[in-house]
């Protein structure tokens, strides 16, 4: 999370926003750091997931909680770190599978200086 975080304070100043969509638990219940996770049961539940995400990390990135049915997961995509920049007009600029600071850098840098 130190790379969307990082991102935001270099742009805070650009008029660029940030937001992180949470979605579920790609390793749910799997070796030793999930192991106490499961898969959402209920939205509240995957609130109080999200909630953790965000003390244990101390986001300030605003994190906005897919549906249970994870509808925005299937509209988007179905890695669990996907990277979207979408442009003033609305359009998306950039698409990628991970999300990698430097690169997005390089693409805010390009669409800011349009």
């Amino acid at each position: 999370m130190a790379g969307v975080e990082n991102l935001r304070e270099k742009y805070k100043d650009k008029n660029v926003e940030f937001f992180v969509v949470y979605s579920k638990e790609p390793h749910a219940g799997e070796r030793r750091y999930f192991k106490k996770y499961q898969q959402h049961s209920s939205y509240e539940h995957k609130k109080s997931y999200a909630g953790e995400l965000v003390q244990e990390f101390g986001m300030k990135v605003p994190v906005l909680i897919d549906d249970l049915d994870e509808a925005v997961v299937q509209a988007f995509g179905r890695m669990p770190n996907m990277t979207f920049v979408v442009n003033k007009q609305g359009k998306i600029a950039y698409k990628a599978d991970w999300m990698e600071a430097s690169r997005i850098s390089e693409i805010l840098d390009e669409l800011l200086a349009e």
